[in-house]
């Protein structure tokens, strides 16, 4: 059975192979053996001839044949005997070539014989065995068809013959597969060469080496094959000019008659043919062999760095002094850089063919034209070089400032995204709005100006043709006398090459040193520093520091220090002189205060910071997982829930069970629909925080490492189910193991822990025995219940999957906005209304009309002293006057075409201007009025896609409808001039263009779904980049970085599958195109060679000129109509954005001091996620009054308490009952109203890239004094190197650089900036330690004066609140003072009894 690396053939298809390379190659041996048998018949192998043979004249050359058909005779026969497919092949392209040699041999005898070259005769037969030969043997395939180990067939281009390859009908099978459609991975998969896994990749280890120079050593033969086709291109161009100006030449020649034209008719129809063929898969190979690879090639090399690199929390600063984060910028390049990059290298040999064509171009002219008009046309085309590299120049610097206005807007939109329910919390949307419009303006400004560069450019590219076209004409004809059509419409080709090469060629260095920009770029992210190896492995798996000072990571290399790294260095926050030794198979437990350097010690166990001396004992990270790692803000993948826990570990059924039971998640399975198959979303978001804790935790009990490090998983939970967690660490999966663990939960762990470690002050103050402790933790350190985080709002509290609003059939029907008039209808209404649409088509159709006339002008050009005997219908007196006539028309509708296209132009523009401002001004307003439910169940990626690709897509929709529309309107006229030219003309158009018409629709559907296809694994590629950069740390402490890398290079291939079926459906419909405009060209031309009428040479090189261009006219509508489809794709999902339902902004305006007594009445409240959604809460009534104005809310997991706080804010619309705020309903007043005079801080808090400063006042209008007050009452004020923050501390994107605690204390201090009249706290304080959670609330009763509400699983937190009420299945179970539930011994009662410091409890309640 055949196989290579490609795959392996089957059974079947290796049984086909056979049967086809079987008839094959008897056909092959019979015509081969009847060629032999018609020469010896002939007398070819007589004495005589033989013997004329050996004389080697010019006579014996030519009967070369008598040699090579006893060659291909024998070379037929082995070929039976060949050992493998592919030496079969290369053999058949042998003998085809030895019977091509025949025909040459046998074709001048034929042609000087006075018989007809195909009367019927002996070397006839030899003729026609030997054509039949080289097709035959052309026909050979290369190998069965091979698949995958899935079974998936290979990509056909390796298997198919020769014939097949070049015509491109190899790709037929895959063509009609998408034309259906089908998902992506049902198309044939890639080959070896193609495959990301096949790629070599980039490691700059030397500090010279550069990403581009290995490139170019790695693909160096790819680049000789691109130039050495680029080169037989660039001679073949101009042999077709060639063959156009013999052909009129002919004309003029023999006053009427037509036998040369005829040859070099067919010499057109041939030289076409084969530069269509070669052109074609000279653009194929370059996508194929070069920018499909090696973008595969940088993105798997980037990726590769990124999971070596530093987990660094560098900050750098902005111009703003806003940090930016490095995360971001290798996703850009892998978005940006290696897309340009990879395309760079596909279209390189454009640089050295520019220089070919114009030196052929030069020769052609000179050949046409004599040196002195080609000298004219060449001294002004150089004249133009500066002015092109000019406007290129101001183009370029236009996109440059347009791209920097774009990041600016992506900045901005990113984190208002990213904190929209902050911003619908505190009511910000219209500041929010307009702070996004500013950089908006900012955006179009830029805009406009681009399009006015582009515009000039646009009509220079006309300008300057014309004005060479016209110097040379004239030249030409005041040097001549005269000038001939078959001078001008070679002429009309070949001048603008060569004034478009060298106007092409600042636009290719540009782009070469553009790329080796991106290649630079690329160079300095991939010489970042590693992650070094800092841990000492040692073979006993134990976990010892001996004096270790250590850091977070930093990208600060070693070298020259300046004042910049000192201030760096001094401010950075360390743990120093730390001596621990953590037992082997125990529980070790550490503590300290929020901010004391807990998750640095845990990072430095996985070898994951900075060590600045001493040394680390710990096990080796390797592939068989023995460090199981749960970062305090768990990792987890875009994933099933079962994937997950496994995380590539061979599924063990037993020991799965145990998992899901020790961490609590069998109830969690019960209630999703699809158990533990169910897909959770990227990081998580359909899951809880409790159930990503328990999730990441059930990833490392069901891993086989014998080290666990944990970093707070009680945060999460509930005192109970804390308990069966903290249970299932010392039970059978964590018993023998050594299990390292961060908490506030002390007392919880403190009577199974071995090994207590206490932080303080950047060093370790105690670490050793708990018993020698227990005496010595302060009371309020003793047990830190950490409650639920950010978004736990457990399966009751959250809609389930079902609920989840995904996008409908309607929403995907707005991705087929192509099939929709509405879409149009819209943008033209937003573009300026119907009378800017009729000023359009009228635009559009007149300066195509123009153009035509143009050409049709200067081919009537000509002058009555021409050669004697050439007849024209021109010929009369004053021919000389009518020519002058048609020269000043000529230069008159050039003129016109100008500035029609210059007007038409700034009319589109105008028209984009005010689309897009429309547009983008209604989405802003429309997301941030979106109600919750759908922002939680819509990805924020697919938000961030409507204002970024998608609106950059509307911003250049006119642009490229107008292309399209052009190209449309230029092949009607062409259609049109065929069906006008004759009845015989009529036919052939319509009989190609129902051709053209068919194929067109059968490419449209394919390339459709190939688009569609395209969006998912590209998608799929950020996503897991930016995931698993967020998750590096969990990806090497589990040892998992090759398995990542094996699931990118998956992404990759699906990629890179999608963009080679792309490239090979345009190339097969562009060279389907190329045949047609042929045939229509060679039909064109035999119509009017066989019209009885005399032939006018000035129509017939008109005609032969238009048709000619049938197919690229063709070619150009059907493919800027595929790109047309992704900008209509793209303006329909945003203008049904648009049509989404917000939130009702209406009600009452109330007084501004409202509310003035803070008194909230709940009554008979009945609340669901949605109307198919059963109640969350269900008759919901309670009262805070004045003079009583602190609740507490607690319950278990699931009660509904974080919803009842969502619907005091009408982020929730109840289905019943109502919710009074100083007597006044809130449904009856305005939503900005309401929530801008109520402060809400979530479980999530929520913090932007940029300062301290920035986070308290991002619009900058409170006084520094005010925000520094606030931070000290919230004690992070102080110095870095502690941990503690100033105004001006650098803050990363999502305050990464803080811990979880601290970015709970700043957005406390927002609140207290604000300082409202009603607060309501989610879980505010849940991540900081006991002293700092009750330093917090005594300041809020001190200085806050107001309605005080506080949702908390920590009953310290609400223990002296005048009410307490407890929810249990969404209903009020109990409410009253603390001390009097206590007395009634119910559900509060059994909440403080389960506590860890119940005593602690019970003593300041009843004080």
């Amino acid at each position: 059975m055949y196989s290579d690396k490609d795959g392996m053939a089957t059974k079947q298809s290796q049984a086909v192979y056979d049967r086809s390379i079987r008839r094959l190659l008897f056909v092959t041996s019979l015509l081969s053996w009847l060629g032999f048998v018609a020469a010896v018949l002939n007398g070819e192998y007589t004495g005589n001839n033989l013997h004329d043979l050996v004389s080697l004249d010019e006579a014996s050359f030519l009967s070369l044949g008598q040699f090579l058909w006893p060659i291909l005779s024998f070379h037929s026969f082995a070929l039976h005997w060949k050992e493998s497919p592919a030496k079969t092949y290369a053999a058949g392209l042998r003998g085809s070539l030895l019977s091509v040699l025949i025909i040459f041999s046998k074709l001048p005898a034929s042609v000087d014989s006075a018989k007809p070259v195909f009367a019927l005769s002996l070397t006839s037969l030899q003729l026609a065995t030997s054509f039949l030969l080289a097709i035959v043997q052309t026909l050979f395939p290369r190998r069965p068809d091979v698949f995958d180990p899935d079974g998936r067939p290979v990509d056909f281009e390796r298997t198919s013959s020769a014939f097949r390859r070049f015509s491109m009908h190899w790709c037929t099978t895959a063509l009609d597969l998408a034309g259906r459609p089908v998902a992506l991975d049902e198309l044939p998969v890639l080959n070896y060469l193609t495959r990301a896994k096949s790629q070599p990749l980039i490691a700059l280890t030397l500090p010279k080496s550069a990403t581009w120079d290995l490139i170019l050593a790695e693909r160096y033969l790819g680049f000789a094959k691109q130039w050495t086709l680029m080169f037989i291109r660039s001679i073949l161009t101009f042999v077709s000019p060639y063959c156009v100006m013999r052909l009129l030449k002919s004309l003029e020649d023999s006053n009427g008659r037509t036998d040369d034209a005829w040859i070099w008719l067919i010499g057109i129809g041939i030289s076409s043919t084969c530069l269509s063929v070669l052109n074609y898969h000279l653009i194929w190979i370059q996508w194929s062999e070069m920018a499909i690879p090696v973008r595969a090639q940088l993105t798997m090399s980037i990726f590769q760095k990124a999971l070596r690199r530093k987990d660094s929390k560098d900050q750098k600063k902005d111009p703003d002094s806003k940090a930016v984060s490095y995360k971001a910028e290798p996703v850009n390049l892998i978005s940006s850089d290696t897309i340009a990059l990879s395309q760079f290298t596909a279209m390189n040999y454009i640089i050295p063919s520019s220089f070919a064509r114009f030196f052929f171009a030069m020769l052609f002219l000179l050949r046409l034209l004599g040196w002195q008009s080609t000298l004219v046309g060449l001294i002004f085309t150089a004249l133009f070089v500066p002015v092109h590299t000019y406007l290129i120049q101001q183009h370029k610097a236009t996109q440059r400032d347009l791209t920097a206005a774009r990041d600016k807007k992506t900045k901005a939109i990113t984190e208002a995204l990213h904190a929209l329910r902050q911003i619908k919390f505190s009511a910000l949307e219209e500041q929010w709005e307009e702070h996004i419009e500013t950089f908006r303006q900012e955006e179009i400004k830029q805009l406009r100006r681009s399009l006015t560069a582009r515009n000039i450019r646009a009509v220079w590219n006309i300008v300057a043709p014309f004005i060479v076209t016209a110097s040379s004409i004239s030249a030409y004809a005041y040097l001549r006398g005269a000038i001939a059509p078959s001078v001008i419409f070679p002429m009309i080709q070949v001048l603008p090459w060569l004034e478009g090469t060298l106007g092409f060629v600042p636009i290719v260095f540009l782009n070469y040193f553009g790329a080796r920009t991106h290649a630079s770029r690329m160079d300095e992210f991939l010489r970042r520093p590693e992650q070094e190896q800092i841990l000492s492995h040692i073979s006993s798996g134990s976990v010892s520091f001996q004096r270790a000072s250590f850091a977070w990571p930093s990208d600060e290399t070693k070298g020259e220090p300046n004042q910049e790294k000192l201030v760096a260095s001094i401010n950075r926050f360390s743990l120093h002189d730390v001596n621990l030794n953590f037992p082997t198979g125990e529980l070790s437990v550490i503590s300290g205060k929020t901010g004391s350097g807990k998750s640095l010690l845990l990072a430095a166990i996985i070898g994951e910071v900075d060590l600045l001396e001493g040394r680390i004992n710990a096990p080796p990270k390797t592939g068989g997982y023995s460090v199981a790692f749960v970062s305090q803000n768990p990792w987890l993948q875009n994933a099933t829930l079962k994937d997950n826990i496994l995380f590539s570990s061979p599924f063990d059924k037993e020991r799965y069970e145990k998992v899901l039971a020790a961490c609590a998640l069998l109830p969690d399975l019960a209630a999703l629909p699809k158990g533990d198959e169910t897909q959770i979303g990227l990081r998580g978001v359909k899951l809880s925080g409790g159930q990503r804790i328990r999730l990441a935790f059930a990833r490392a009990l069901y891993s086989n490492a014998q080290l666990l490090v944990l970093d707070d998983i009680f945060s999460a939970l509930d005192s109970h189910v804390s308990k069966e967690i903290f249970n299932s660490l010392k039970g059978e999966l964590g018993n023998g193991r050594t299990r390292i663990l961060v908490t506030h939960h002390v007392s919880l762990c403190l009577p199974k822990t071995k090994y207590i470690v206490r932080i303080e002050n950047n060093t370790i103050s105690y670490a050793g025995d708990p018993e020698s402790i227990e005496g010595r933790l302060d009371v309020d350190e003793a047990e830190a219940t950490v409650p639920q985080s950010a978004t736990e709002v457990q399966l009751e509290d959250l809609p389930d999957e079902k609920s989840v609003i995904r996008p409908t059939a309607k929403t995907v029907k707005s991705l087929q906005a192509r099939t929709d008039m509405k879409v149009y209808k819209g943008y033209f209404i937003a573009a300026g209304g119907l009378g800017f649409f009729l000023v359009y088509v009228l635009g559009l159709v007149s300066k195509r009309l123009l153009n035509a006339g143009t050409t049709w002008l200067l081919g009537r050009i000509n002058s009555t002293h021409r050669p004697e005997g050439v007849v024209t219908r021109l010929e009369n007196p004053e021919g000389n006057n009518v020519s002058l006539q048609y020269f000043y028309l000529y230069l008159l509708s050039s003129l016109l075409a100008i500035i029609l296209k210059f007007l038409f132009n700034l009319h589109v523009f105008s028209g984009t201007i005010r689309a897009t401002r429309v547009l983008f001004r209604q989405i802003t307003s429309t997301i941030l009025r979106m109600p919750l439910q759908w922002l939680d169940s819509n990805p924020i990626g697919e938000m961030l896609k409507r204002f970024t690709a998608d609106t950059t897509r509307v911003d250049e929709l006119l642009v490229n409808l107008s292309e399209f529309a052009d190209s449309f309107v230029a092949l009607m006229i062409v259609i049109a001039l065929g069906l006008y030219a004759s009845i015989y003309t009529s036919f052939l158009t319509v009989a190609l263009l129902l051709w053209c018409t068919y194929t067109t629709r059968t490419y449209l559907k394919a390339i459709s779904m190939v688009k569609r296809g395209d969006a998912i694994p590209t998608a799929d590629i950020l996503e897991h980049f930016t995931s698993s950069a967020a998750g590096i740390s969990t990806i090497r402490a589990f040892g998992a970085v090759e398995e990542s890398m094996k699931q990118m290079r998956k992404h990759v291939d699906r990629v890179s599958a999608a963009n080679r079926h792309f490239w090979i459906f345009n190339r097969w419909v562009g060279l389907q195109m190329s045949f047609a405009g042929i045939l229509f060209a060679l039909g064109t031309g035999v119509i009017l060679l066989l019209s009885k009428s005399v032939i006018d040479t000035s129509l017939f090189g008109f005609s032969l000129t238009f048709s000619m261009g049938f197919s690229s006219a063709m070619f150009k509508a059907v493919d800027r109509f595929g790109a047309l489809e992704t900008f209509m794709d793209a303006t329909g999902a945003v203008i049904e954005y648009t049509k989404l339902k917000k939130e009702d902004q209406g009600g009452h305006e109330f007084p501004k001091d409202w509310p003035s007594k803070g008194e909230v009445e709940v009554n008979g409240l009945n609340v669901a996620y949605s109307a198919d959604l059963p109640l969350v809460l269900k008759d919901v009534s309670f009262a805070v009054k004045a003079e009583k104005n602190t609740l507490g809310i607690v319950g278990r997991t699931g009660s509904g308490k974080s919803s009842l706080t969502l619907s005091l804010l009408r982020l929730l619309e109840p289905r019943n009952g109502c919710i009074l705020i100083d007597g006044i309903d809130i449904s009856t007043i305005k939503l900005q109203a309401l929530r801008s005079r109520i402060a809400f801080i979530p479980q999530d808090p929520v913090l932007f890239s940029g300062t301290v400063r920035s986070n308290l006042d991002y619009f900058k209008r409170i006084p520094e004094e005010k925000l520094n007050r606030a931070i000290r009452r919230v004690s992070l004020l102080g110095d870095e190197k502690v941990g503690l923050f100033t105004l001006d501390s650098p803050i990363s994107a999502g305050g990464t650089n803080m811990s979880q605690g601290q970015r709970q204390l700043l957005c406390l201090a927002r609140v207290l900036i604000k300082n409202p009249k009603i607060i309501i706290l989610d879980e505010a304080t849940s991540a900081v330690d006991n002293k700092t959670d009750l330093l917090i609330q005594d300041t809020i009763k001190k200085e806050f004066s107001g309605t005080l509400i506080v949702v908390a699983h920590r009953l310290r937190t609400i223990a002296q609140f005048d009410q307490v009420m407890v929810m249990s299945d969404g209903k009020v179970a109990e409410i009253g003072p603390p001390a009097q539930l206590l007395g009634n011994r119910g559900l509060f009662f059994d909440l403080v009894q389960d506590s860890q410091d119940r005593e602690f409890l019970m003593g300041m309640i009843l004080k």
